[in-house]
């Protein structure tokens, strides 16, 4: 199945896949991605301290900062604030902003 509205299709997908002008740049299932990527709203005074753990992305909500990470432990970062699974279309910002500022890297 084909979709832009990933939140009305999540709870019965199986497997995930974000394809950027005909490449894969992202394919896992939803077990991986589960296992794999993790969202903190940060505590503000932890916030230098998440931003050393390098976040693949980071966002701003009501004055918070929300930074999302690929392969870090949640113990690390249950320390720095809330800690869950973020959303598919969440992850699809902060992948698909990483892959175009890795083509215009590569085209300079």
């Amino acid at each position: 199945m084909t979709t832009h509205q990933v939140e009305e299709i999540q709870p019965v997908l199986t497997d995930v896949m974000f394809i950027d002008r005909g490449r894969i740049v992202l394919a896992c299932s939803m077990e991986e991605f589960e296992a794999r990527y993790l969202e903190v709203m940060v505590r503000p005074e932890h916030v230098s301290a998440a931003r050393t753990l390098g976040p693949i992305h980071e966002r701003q909500l009501f004055g918070r900062t929300i930074l999302l990470f690929d392969n870090v432990e949640r113990p690390k970062l249950a320390d720095l604030g809330e800690v869950r699974t973020p959303s598919l279309a969440d992850l699809f910002v902060a992948v698909m902003g990483k892959a175009a500022g890795a083509e215009q890297e590569a085209a300079r």
